[in-house]
């Protein structure tokens, strides 16, 4: 039985500002490099898929292999993070990044562009970024403590969408005016400069409740009874299951809308991908600055679900780049609500020895998100773009309501 030593394990309690402290600065930073360079590569493989076969399910498909680890492999992720420490999983997944980004460069240099290729690589970029999300937000809880985490997780969140800001443009304009092998090339050098950077960092938590001889499967078994029997776990889980299947895959359908329903180029493309993060600032800013707890992220959480749903319903009906922004950028207010509450919400209710796993069942949820983006692009083809997304809006609607009345214990407040 691993226990834990001081020369391991350093634990940190601050008010709510998790700023003031470096390692939590050095790991945001981390983070900000790391999500602005996968916006980069998303936008740029998604035009590359669009120009090839125009076509709404390719583009799906493209979103399906990029999140299919994350169906594939969620809970086992979990097993990992409450077994080994976590800045370390989530470091090499940086130098695992950079590997594969160099390695995709290669490929476009030497003139295979092939769908195979490009959905090869998503699918690795994808692996390692569903080890990153959960290993780095479960160290960042392991820094700051439950007084700061809600301000911590809307720093990440924030981070997360000024890259999606950014990167998402930027990936536009290079979609437009350069040569994509060459961006995989610096995404390549950003990352193991990443890599470097998370050098020597503390660890937070080592669990001491594992065996050596204990397996993996057993592990993820006892995470899955831990969350089924707990009903705001479980409710939970399930909202997060339900908006990624019905809710978030109007995302992927962006590259059409801006192709088909606008007429749009890769510049404005860029910048329709990047309206939801613009939208999502200011929840985040506003989480950040309040620096106090909140109390209820379980009705949060379900509410900003069923206000995605609706809000995909106006956004199907939109005909000009304009409007689709300004809808885009308001369901990012809400979008930032439910990013920063599923992730709050585990952290708060499940112990410090259980949260990996939890929250590898939380990824899991998260898989469903291909599925629901491959559902959509193929209904896209079979009875068109707006119909599909107002389809499946009221289908989440629908599931979204029957949790809120089945599961009560998830609109009360935790304590």
């Amino acid at each position: 039985m691993q226990g834990n030593t001081p020369n391991q394990v350093r634990r940190f309690r601050l008010g709510p500002r998790p700023l003031q402290h470096p390692v939590f600065r050095r790991v945001l930073g981390v983070s900000v490099a790391a999500q602005m360079v996968r916006f980069v590569d998303f936008t740029i493989a998604a035009w590359l898929v669009v120009q090839q076969t125009d076509s709404s399910s390719a583009v799906g498909l493209l979103v399906f292999f990029r999140f299919l680890p994350f169906l594939l492999f969620g809970p086992f992720v979990g097993a990992l993070l409450d077994r080994y420490p976590r800045i370390k999983v989530f470091r090499r997944t940086q130098l695992g990044i950079s590997l594969a980004s160099l390695c995709f460069a290669t490929a476009i240099f030497s003139g295979h562009t092939s769908l195979a290729v490009i959905f090869s690589y998503t699918t690795i970029a994808g692996l390692l970024m569903m080890i990153e999300i959960p290993s780095r937000r479960a160290y960042m809880s392991g820094i700051v403590g439950p007084a700061a985490l809600g301000s911590a997780l809307a720093l990440d969140m924030a981070s997360l969408n000024i890259a999606w800001f950014f990167g998402s443009n930027i990936g536009g304009l290079i979609a437009k005016f350069i040569d994509p092998a060459w961006a995989y090339v610096m995404i390549g050098v950003v990352m193991f400069l990443n890599f470097l950077s998370l050098h020597r960092l503390p660890i937070m938590f080592r669990s001491d409740t594992f065996t050596t001889a204990e397996t993996p499967f057993r592990s993820i078994v006892e995470g899955y009874w831990f969350s089924r029997r707990n009903p705001v776990i479980f409710a939970g889980l399930m909202v997060v299951g339900a908006n990624n299947f019905f809710g978030y895959p109007f995302e992927s359908m962006a590259p059409a809308f801006a192709d088909e329903i606008y007429g749009a180029g890769p510049t404005e493309f860029g910048l329709l991908m990047s309206a939801q993060a613009l939208g999502s600032l200011v929840t985040a800013g506003f989480i950040a600055l309040r620096g106090r707890r909140l109390q209820n992220p379980g009705l949060l959480l379900i509410s900003a679900a069923l206000l995605q749903g609706f809000g995909n319903i106006g956004f199907s009906f939109t005909e000009s780049i304009g409007v689709g922004f300004l809808v885009i950028a308001s369901l990012g207010l809400v979008s930032m609500v439910f990013g920063i509450t599923h992730t709050m919400l585990i952290l708060l209710v499940a112990p410090t020895n259980f949260r990996g796993r939890v929250m590898g069942f939380q990824v899991l949820m998260m898989g469903l998100f291909p599925l629901g983006s491959l559902a959509l692009g193929y209904a896209a083809d079979a009875i068109g773009l707006p119909e599909a997304v107002r389809f499946f809006a009221i289908s989440g609607i629908v599931v979204l309501a029957i949790i809120w009345f089945k599961y009560p214990q998830l609109r009360r407040p935790v304590t």
